[in-house]
């Protein structure tokens, strides 16, 4: 396993600890995307699964690696995607390969496990088979990275918090079912919020990412400053799935990259 608290020692990176996980503030995204791809080179080599998540900020990141060409790991596999026809326009797959990441790990003969199949199996086949995908890659490689973002309102990979009722907007309350006891002995799973922001998502769950050896989480911008002080709040993952870094099994396993002071 990567021994994340002293890589950071080893390699001089400035961080302070909120509750137990390490934070490196950096004065622009920029400045942060660098760091993140020094780490990434330090611990990602063809022992290594790369996964890779959705949002606006790591999409540039994803650039960065691609335009560099000196990231080499054994395998690219994703954390979370939009349920639909394989290739839509709004897929976390086609994000990657328009940052030109995916067409770089191609060309080095890197194995590319999208979650979309050509064969649009339904919601719940789509996640029952990727989760024997990730079953497969966690018994076939060592070691496990994963980027990932926060969102707006706490989310972290495809896994939103429960919503309560509004009664002004109907439809609007949402229960996550990823949060029932039988799902959450899930690697993957997968839910339908048609009438709110997710739509229908597959995405792996706590458990599967709690398998995960490094956690690169990347926050920028001041519009996400309400999000990260939630996730350092007390209350439920369930409230502020973001909360998941803070188990302390996790938080000696996670960076935080961000240009927010909280």
């Amino acid at each position: 396993m990567i021994d994340l608290p002293r890589l950071l020692q080893e390699k001089q990176i400035v961080t302070y600890l909120n509750q137990g996980v390490p934070i490196a503030r950096v004065l622009t995204m920029y400045e942060g995307f660098k760091l993140a791809r020094d780490l990434l080179l330090s611990v990602v080599d063809r022992r290594t699964v790369l996964y890779l998540s959705g949002g606006r900020t790591p999409k540039d990141l994803y650039a960065n690696l691609a335009n560099d060409q000196k990231l080499q790991p054994g395998a690219v596999a994703l954390i979370d995607e939009r349920y639909g026809i394989k290739g839509h326009q709004l897929s976390n797959e086609k994000m990657i390969e328009e940052s030109k990441l995916q067409p770089y790990v191609a060309s080095l003969g890197v194995p590319f496990y999208p979650i979309l199949q050509a064969s649009h199996p339904s919601l719940q086949e789509t996640a029952d088979n990727y989760d024997m995908t990730v079953r497969y890659l966690f018994a076939g490689f060592p070691q496990s990275v994963g980027i990932l973002g926060i969102g707006l309102d706490g989310h972290t990979a495809g896994i939103a918090g429960n919503r309560p009722a509004d009664p002004t907007r109907a439809g609007h309350g949402f229960e996550n079912p990823m949060f029932d006891l039988e799902e959450k002995k899930l690697l993957v799973s997968s839910y339908s919020d048609l009438q709110g922001p997710f739509k229908e998502r597959v995405s792996m769950t706590f458990l599967g990412l709690s398998m995960l050896d490094v956690f690169v989480v990347l926050v920028f911008g001041q519009d996400k400053k309400e999000a990260l002080r939630k996730v350092f709040l007390d209350g439920a993952e369930e409230e502020i799935p973001g909360r998941f870094f803070k188990r302390p099994e996790i938080a000696k396993r996670t960076l935080i990259i961000t240009d927010l002071k909280i």
